[in-house]
């Protein structure tokens, strides 16, 4: 049985939900945004310790952890009810009742965020659809860009927004790039990572 001092686990959502956002500023007083929901085949996650956290001190199993996280999830808010978050009401609130914003998991585990819910890796392929937009209308959505960067022609900003094509955007369509807020589906397991004998 593995020493609980050297026990290495991961965290696992039921799902992980990545939302990337892009600004048009050119009319400052009706800033054109889009939300683009981004999906990746696999997600190669953090490998952690107990004392990698305050909050796992006293656990001595790794069914120690995984009910001191459980008891800590349930004091996060979810992304339906938080009023503060500017996605809060376009998401379908029956369906995401279990879903968290990472930067909340992380404070309510008492780390930064980036040291526990920033992935490895990423990657086998991304899914990717416009989640919500701002001050964007049909004609706005069939504007069109003779020839892109990546060397397309007649690309509108609807096909690039839906393909994540975030360079187009950027560079054809004169948009800017947020940082993405990162969601996770509860409930989360604590995952042993076995340690490799080969």
């Amino acid at each position: 049985m593995t020493d609980i001092n050297d026990l290495k686990f991961t965290i696992e959502p039921e799902e992980t939900i990545e939302i990337e956002q892009f600004v048009n500023s050119d009319n400052k007083e009706k800033e054109k945004k889009i939300w683009i929901d981004v999906t990746w085949g696999f997600y190669r996650r953090r490998k952690f310790t107990i004392h990698d956290f305050n909050v796992f001190d006293d656990c001595k199993t790794l069914e120690d952890i995984q009910k001191k996280l459980d008891e800590k999830v349930k004091e996060a808010t979810p992304i339906v009810k938080d009023t503060k978050h500017e996605l809060s009401k376009h998401f379908i609130y029956d369906h995401n009742l279990s879903l968290y914003e990472t930067s909340e998991l992380s404070e309510i585990l008492g780390v930064e965020e980036g040291d526990v819910f920033l992935n490895e890796s990423s990657g086998g392929g991304a899914f990717s659809n416009v989640f919500h937009s701002e001050n964007i209308d049909d004609t706005e959505w069939n504007k069109t860009v003779k020839e892109s960067v990546r060397g397309e022609t007649d690309v509108t900003l609807e096909v690039a927004a839906e393909g994540w094509q975030d360079d187009v955007l950027t560079e054809d369509f004169n948009y800017t790039s947020f940082s993405h807020d990162t969601f996770y589906r509860a409930p989360l397991k604590v995952v042993e990572v076995k340690k490799d004998i080969s």
